[in-house]
């Protein structure tokens, strides 16, 4: 198949790598930020966020868009602050092509708070069968150097998954399929949110050099029952949070990354502020769970004015959001959940 991926980043640029071992067509688009990252590309080095040299790609400059719209498959691979204003720009030119997205985030407009498939489908019906999620376990230097992996094509439209999946699946990028895309993109969000907090305990045991295994796993348990409960909530599947792209990926994520540093500062003693300007330092990006701590909590709001949900039933969430955003130390909630539940 023609495949086009619009954004040079590390993990829509990973997708490369399983994309050209199945003989695809690739074409590679950029935003003004990626331009260095597609001049080196070009020059036949290595990408500098992933570590490997791509595959031969057609390489396709901020202008060049609309050449990148010709193709069987196109894939969203800009964050989550970007997919909107990336597909609104091409939004009436992509119809008959499968859209694949692979940000893991909430959409926030006029007040009102959106899973990506939802923001899209909102700018273009037509786009309810045609667009796939990807979401779970997968981190872009993994995929990039063939490592095993195992993610979720989630779609409406099942036969279109399907299609999608043949252009990406190999012996080493495995895929599951399920039309249950609210569901898939909900627990991806979500657990960016709630791996911050699973994260604290890191910080709490290196402050106060004690062991606390106990906890993690106590705080583990809460988050995926807290994101299965709240996908049921917004009308997904609650399983599906206990899958690849909840459980899954909650593990993958704790582990480290962005959001598992704010955590762990976090959980050393750090102000929510003094936390982020560290990271800052760090040179650190955008930090996906702090944005989408505040999103996922005026989206239970939401759901709770509708009737579909209740406050009390995310103790772990709250908690979440008075640390980001209410000015409380770790050690003003942890206890209390622990030892109560919250």
């Amino acid at each position: 198949m023609k495949v086009s991926i619009l954004g040079a980043g590390a993990m829509g640029s990973a997708l490369t790598i399983p994309l050209a071992d199945n003989g695809n067509e690739i074409l590679l688009w950029g935003t003004e930020y990626d331009v260095d990252i597609l001049k080196k590309i070009e020059k036949g080095e290595e990408h500098p966020r992933i570590g490997v040299k791509l595959p031969e790609v057609q390489i396709l400059y901020p202008k060049e868009l609309k050449k990148a719209l010709d193709a069987d498959i196109i894939v969203l691979a800009v964050s989550t602050e970007g997919v909107m204003n990336v597909f609104n720009r091409i939004k009436n030119e992509v119809s008959d092509s499968i859209l694949i997205t692979i940000a893991k985030g909430l959409i926030e407009e006029e007040d009102h708070v959106y899973t990506i498939p939802e923001a899209i489908w909102k700018e273009n019906v037509k786009m309810r069968h045609k667009l796939v999620a990807i979401t779970g376990p997968s981190i872009a230097k993994e995929v990039a150097r063939r490592a095993p992996t195992r993610v979720v094509f989630s779609s409406k439209n099942l036969k279109t998954a399907k299609k999608a999946m043949k252009a990406f699946k190999t012996k080493y990028y495995g895929i599951e399929i399920t039309d249950d895309i609210i569901g898939a993109e909900l627990t991806s969000a979500l657990k960016n949110v709630y791996s911050i907090a699973i994260s604290w305990i890191r910080g709490y045991e290196e402050r106060f050099e004690m062991d606390l295994s106990n906890a993690k796993g106590v705080l583990a348990t809460m988050a995926i029952n807290e994101i299965a409960i709240f996908v049921e909530d917004a009308g997904g599947r609650k399983e599906t949070a206990y899958g690849l792209s909840g459980f899954g990926d909650l593990i993958a994520t704790f582990r480290g990354g962005r959001n598992g540093m704010l955590g762990e500062l976090l959980g050393k003693g750090y102000t929510i502020d003094e936390a982020l300007k560290e990271l800052e330092m760090r040179g650190v990006g955008v930090i996906e769970g702090y944005v989408n701590g505040r999103r996922a909590y005026a989206l239970l709001k939401q759901l709770e004015m509708r009737g579909k949900a209740s406050e009390d039933d995310f103790p772990l969430l709250k908690a979440i959001y008075s640390v980001l955003y209410e000015g409380k130390k770790v050690e003003d909630v942890l206890m209390n959940l622990l030892i109560e539940g919250g």
